[in-house]
């Protein structure tokens, strides 16, 4: 039936292998989005507690998988959303990015942090989302990024910041992420999309 909607499980039948594994990283790294939601409910101790015994839980599994051992769960979700070439090696951007998410929640004051957060994880996944989809005009600056996908952080940032703060510092944090985003800084990209962000909203509320 036209319009039906497809079910989880067939909808990533109807979908290459690429897509399958590019659409599951995104949507893990945008639910990253419910540790403001977490934060709220149990406090942001709990949620830090949480974070860092996940990131232990993580790095043991990454042992136990370099050792063709398995983790049940965590070593299967990283199995299946890894790219080939990763899996050789110690796959590093979960840690970077719980790191990302426990600077901003940490280092910066309420609604800032809540606004840092939802930069890196809606505004960061919408942008590889977009971009590996619909990327076709690449930044001068680095030839692995695309304005569609720029573009995408930026929108889906500046929507989601609105809800914890006020439409300039939304727009100045989005901004800043975007270019920071923007740049090829590697694993890093997890932790300078987050303070960059997050500084430059908190030094504009400063100065209201």
């Amino acid at each position: 039936m036209i319009g039906e909607l497809i079910p989880p499980p067939q909808l990533f039948l109807v979908i290459g292998h690429g897509e399958q594994l590019e659409l599951l990283r995104r949507l893990i790294h945008i639910s990253g989005i419910f540790t403001v939601v977490l934060s709220r409910v149990i406090g942001t101790t709990a949620v830090t507690l949480i974070l860092f015994l996940l990131i232990a839980v993580y790095i043991i599994s990454e042992y136990f998988r370099l050792h063709n051992r398995h983790l049940p769960i965590i070593t299967t979700i990283t199995n299946f959303s890894a790219r080939r070439e990763e899996l050789s090696t110690w796959i590093l951007c979960p840690i970077s990015y719980a790191a990302g998410i426990l600077i901003a929640l940490n280092v910066f004051p309420e609604p800032i942090n809540y606004a840092t957060i939802a930069v890196l994880t809606v505004g960061d996944g919408f942008s590889s989302l977009v971009g590996t989809k619909c990327g076709r005009h690449v930044l001068p600056h680095n030839r692995n990024k695309t304005v569609e996908g720029s573009t995408a952080f930026f929108l889906s940032s500046l929507m989601t910041t609105l809800i914890f703060v006020n439409p300039i510092v939304a727009v100045l944090g989005s901004v800043v992420g975007t270019i920071a985003e923007s740049f090829d800084t590697g694993k890093l990209e997890n932790v300078i999309v987050p303070i960059g962000s997050g500084f430059c909203m908190g030094l504009s509320l400063l100065g209201m």
